[in-house]
C-alpha cells in the first residue's frame, strides 16, 4: 500500500528524473521568462494600488490607516525595480536581482502583506475576494513550483495569526462564504499551479530533448552525406570527421589503457601528413547499475581509405550515440553489462544492415568492470581476444559466435563472453593488420603472414609494452592493412583470498559440522576480508539452515564481488525464486529472472537454466516470454522431463 501511494503521489508531484538532470537550465528558462514581464509587471504595480490607496480603502476602512503605506510601499518597490533595471539596461549590464529575484520579492511584498491586513479585516468580502485573486496568480507566474509549497504556507500562517490578533467577526454567513472561497482558491491554487507548472516544464523538456535530438541527425546525416559526396578521394574531409569519434577515456588507477591506430592510406594535405582508413578504437568510461565499466570498441571496417573510412564513421557516429544515450538515460544505463553489449550489438547491426551488405564491419565490443575485473565482450568475426599473463600471451576464445555487422544473417543465439582477469594482467585487441604483415617481397609476390601465433610471439617478445610490441612488429615485416591496437591491464586486487579458517571450514563441511564451519566463516571482522569461496560456503551453509535471507545476502555480495561466476549466478537466481516461494514479493521474482536472463547471455544453450527462466516467467506472468522460451526449449531438448513439468503447470 506504501508503495501504492509512493507511486502515485511521484506520477502526481511529476518527479522524473529529468527535473534534477536539467534543473538549472530550467532555472534560467523561467528567470528569462520573468525577465520578459518584469518591466511591465512593475508598470502595472506601479499604479495598480493607487486607486485603493488614495480613494477605497479611506472610504470602506478609516479605522485601517496602515492600509494606506501598503499600497504606496508596493508602488515604490515596483518603481525602484523599473530605476533599477533602466539603469542596468543604459550601462548594458545585468543584475542577478533582475528576473526571477525581481518576481520573488514583488510577489512575496504582495502575497505577504495582502495576508496581513485582510487577515485584520476578514469580514469584509470583497478584501477577500482581492486576497483571493492574488493567491490565484501565484499559478500563473513563471515560478519554480518549490515557490508554491513555500508562499502558501506562509500566507497562511500570515492569514491566521493577522485573524487571531485582531479577531474580526467571522460568524456570519457572508464571512464564512468568504472563508470557504479563499480555502478553494488556495487548494484551486494548489493543483492549478502543479498542472500548469508541469506543461511548462515538459514544453522546456520537449524542446531541449528537440534540439538535442535535432544535433545528432543532423551530425549523423551530414557525416554520412559529406562520405558520398566526398567518395573521389576528398580524403581530408574524411579524416576529420572521423578524428573526434576516436574516445579515448582515462582516469583513475584501475585500469591502464593504451591505444594505437595507424590506417594504411597516408595522404598529405597543405605540406602535412593525414592518414585515412577503417580501423576504428574507443575506449570511455561508463555506468551501469551504479558500476564503473571501461567500454571499448576495436572495429574494422571493409574496404579500404575512403570505403573503410566510411565504414568507421558509421560505426563510430552510432557508438558513440550509444555511449551518450547511456549516460544520459536512467533508463539504459540501469541495464546489466550483458544486456548493455547485447543491445548495443542490435543497434549497430540494425544500421549495417541497412546497406544491404555493401558495408561490413568485424569488432570487439567490451565491457571491463573496474572493481572487480570482470571482462564482458562480444567478438563480431574479429581476431581473437589476447591475454598477457605473467610473461605469457595466448587467446582467451577460441570460437566465433557473431558474423560481422552488416551480415543480414546472423547467427540466432546471442553469446556474451566472460572473463575474470587478475591483478597484472593486460588484454590486447586489434585488426587483422597486426597479423596481415607482408613477411618478404620479390616482384609481385608479397609474402604475407598467415601464422595466427605470431602476434602472441611478438607479445611476449615485447614484455606486453604497447610500443615495443609496435616495434616488434615493423621488425618482422611490412605492413599490408589498417593497424589498430587496444590494450588494457588490470591493477587491483580484485578480491581477498581465502582467510586463515578456510582450510578449517572446509574440513568441518566433509565431516558435517556445519555450525562449526558456518561460526568459523563468520569470525572475519569484515565481510571485506572473505573471500568469494568463503562467501559462497556461508550461502551454502545458511541454505541448510533454511535461513534463506542470510543465504542470500551472501550469496549476492559473492555474485557482486565475482561476477563472472555463471553457475553461481545461476544458483543465485535459483535462490530468489525460492525466496519468491516463501515471502511472494514480486521483487525475488525480478531479481531471479533478471541473473537469469544473463545467465542465457552467456549460455544460451544452457536448457537447466531456460526451463528455469520459463518458470520464473510463468509466475511473473509473463505468457509472451515463456512461450517463447518453451520453444527455445524444445527445439533443444523436446523430451526433456522438466518442460514436460513445466507445461503441465500452465
Amino acid at each position: 500500500m506504501y508503495q501504492y501511494f509512493k507511486t502515485i503521489l511521484s506520477k502526481f508531484l511529476d518527479l522524473i528524473p529529468e527535473r534534477k538532470i536539467y534543473n538549472k537550465d530550467y532555472i534560467e528558462e523561467l528567470d528569462r521568462h520573468t525577465r520578459i514581464i518584469q518591466i511591465p509587471g512593475s508598470i502595472i504595480g506601479v499604479f495598480g494600488m493607487l486607486g485603493f490607496a488614495f480613494d477605497t480603502d479611506a472610504k470602506l476602512h478609516p479605522e485601517f490607516p496602515e492600509l494606506f503605506y501598503f499600497r504606496i510601499g508596493f508602488s515604490l518597490l515596483c518603481f525602484s525595480y523599473i530605476v533599477f533595471i533602466l539603469f542596468n539596461h543604459s550601462r548594458k549590464k545585468h543584475s542577478h536581482w533582475e528576473g526571477l529575484t525581481w518576481a520573488y520579492l514583488v510577489y512575496a511584498y504582495l502575497l505577504f502583506t495582502a495576508a496581513y491586513y485582510t487577515g485584520r479585516i476578514a469580514d469584509d468580502a470583497p478584501y477577500v475576494s482581492g486576497y483571493q485573486m492574488l493567491v490565484m496568480i501565484l499559478p500563473f507566474l513563471p515560478l519554480p513550483r518549490k515557490t508554491l509549497f513555500i508562499y502558501y504556507p506562509i500566507s497562511i500562517w500570515i492569514f491566521f495569526i493577522s485573524v487571531i490578533v485582531y479577531q474580526p467577526d467571522l460568524t456570519t454567513a457572508a464571512a464564512s462564504y468568504s472563508m470557504q472561497n479563499l480555502a478553494i482558491s488556495y487548494v484551486l491554487g494548489i493543483f492549478s499551479g502543479l498542472i500548469m507548472e508541469r506543461y511548462r516544464f515538459h514544453a522546456f523538456l520537449n524542446h531541449k530533448r528537440i534540439i538535442k535530438k535535432n544535433e545528432e541527425i543532423t551530425k549523423t546525416v551530414d557525416e554520412i552525406q559529406s562520405l558520398k559526396t566526398q567518395q573521389d578521394g576528398d580524403y581530408f574531409l574524411t579524416s576529420l570527421l572521423l578524428e573526434p569519434l576516436l574516445g579515448h577515456e582515462a582516469d583513475g588507477n584501475a585500469v591502464a589503457i593504451e591505444t594505437v591506430i595507424n590506417q594504411y592510406k597516408k595522404f598529405y594535405f597543405r605540406n602535412k601528413e593525414y592518414q585515412l582508413g577503417g580501423d576504428y578504437v574507443s575506449v570511455f568510461n561508463l555506468i551501469l547499475q551504479g558500476k564503473r565499466y571501461k567500454a571499448f570498441i576495436n572495429g574494422d571496417a571493409m574496404g579500404k581509405s575512403i570505403q573503410g573510412a566510411g565504414g568507421a564513421i558509421v560505426l563510430g557516429a552510432v557508438y558513440n550515440s550509444i555511449i551518450i544515450r547511456s549516460r544520459m538515460d536512467p533508463v539504459s544505463s540501469n541495464r546489466s553489462p550483458e544486456r548493455w553489449l547485447h543491445d548495443c550489438y542490435l543497434d549497430l547491426q540494425k544500421v549495417f544492415e541497412t546497406f544491404d551488405g555493401a558495408m561490413l564491419v568485424s569488432a570487439v565490443v567490451g565491457l571491463l568492470e573496474e572493481s572487480t575485473g570482470t571482462l564482458y565482450f562480444i567478438n563480431l568475426e574479429h581476431p581473437w581476444v589476447i591475454l598477457y599473463r605473467d610473461g605469457k600471451a595466448s587467446f582467451i576464445e577460441n570460437e566465433i559466435h557473431y558474423y560481422k555487422l552488416g551480415v543480414m544473417e546472423g547467427l540466432s543465439d546471442t553469446f556474451i563472453s566472460v572473463f575474470q582477469m587478475k591483478k597484472g594482467d593486460k588484454i590486447f585487441c586489434g585488426s587483422d593488420g597486426k597479423d596481415d604483415l607482408v613477411l618478404s617481397e620479390a616482384g609481385r609476390y608479397r609474402d604475407i603472414n598467415e601464422n595466427q601465433n605470431l602476434i602472441l610471439e611478438n607479445i611476449e617478445e615485447a614484455q606486453g609494452q604497447m610500443q615495443p610490441l609496435l616495434d616488434c612488429l615493423r621488425k618482422k615485416g611490412k605492413y599490408s592493412d589498417d593497424l589498430s591496437l587496444i590494450s588494457l591491464q588490470y591493477n587491483l586486487d580484485a578480491y581477498p583470498r581465502p582467510g586463515k579458517y578456510y582450510v578449517e571450514a572446509k574440513e568441518n563441511i566433509r565431516e558435517k559440522q556445519y555450525d562449526q564451519a558456518l561460526g568459523l566463516l563468520l569470525s572475519y571482522e569484515s565481510a571485506l576480508e572473505t573471500s568469494i569461496s568463503e562467501l559462497k560456503y556461508i550461502a551454502k551453509l545458511y541454505e541448510k539452515k533454511e535461513d534463506l535471507v542470510k543465504a542470500m545476502e551472501y550469496a549476492s555480495l559473492a555474485l557482486e564481488n565475482y561476477p563472472s561466476d555463471t553457475i553461481w549466478m545461476f544458483h543465485t537466481s535459483v535462490l530468489y525464486k525460492r525466496m519468491f516461494s516463501l515471502y511472494k514479493s514480486q521483487s525475488f521474482l525480478w531479481e531471479s529472472q533478471e541473473l537469469s536472463e544473463r545467465v542465457r547471455l552467456r549460455q544460451p544453450s544452457n536448457v537447466r537454466n531456460l526451463i528455469h527462466l520459463a518458470d520464473v516467467c510463468r509466475l511473473n506472468g509473463d505468457k509472451d516470454r515463456f512461450s517463447f522460451l518453451i520453444k527455445q526449449i524444445q527445439n533443444r531438448e523436446p523430451n526433456n522431463l522438466k518442460l514436460k513439468e513445466l507445461i503441465s503447470r500452465i
